[in-house]
């Protein structure tokens, strides 16, 4: 769990740590930090439903995941968003630019699960301060403990 990031002299917290339980080609996978979110895209060697992602995290049963349905049975807003990842894979395969880079939209965050959220600036700003108030407040109180 990221608080702050790391100031001048103090080492960079760890965001994400482990082992990938399946192989990605390393050279077409990405990483990125915005706006307190860390983004990640894998590009996997093999495509197939992975049970986790980090070996020791909880398993999904993938058995249970169905990957043979057409588009079709989807929802229209469902099949939006598939057309538009299949159209994006094709277009990164070819080198061309995403369908947002083409309509000069931001990529938006997508939706987090429920307990974690998006950290901003303001945000990680003010856990800084309440630390340091913290921080403040102890060491006073040793010195007048001391005194």
């Amino acid at each position: 769990k990221m608080k702050r990031p790391a100031k001048e002299g103090e080492e960079a917290p760890t965001i994400l740590e482990g082992t990938l339980s399946e192989k990605i080609r390393m050279d077409e996978s990405t990483w990125s930090l915005e706006g307190g979110v860390l983004l990640l895209t894998l590009e996997k060697v093999v495509k197939t439903w992975w049970k986790t992602i980090l070996e020791g995290d909880d398993e999904i049963d993938t058995d249970m995941v169905d990957s043979t349905r057409h588009i079709s049975s989807y929802e229209e807003q469902t099949q939006g968003m598939i057309r538009k990842c299949l159209f994006d894979q094709r277009q990164e395969r070819m080198g061309l630019p995403s369908s947002d880079e083409l309509l000069g939209k931001k990529p938006s965050i997508p939706t987090l699960p429920v307990g974690v959220e998006y950290i901003d600036k303001k945000t990680l700003d003010d856990a800084d301060d309440d630390d340091a108030s913290k921080e403040d407040q102890g060491g006073g109180n040793e010195k007048e403990e001391g005194s």
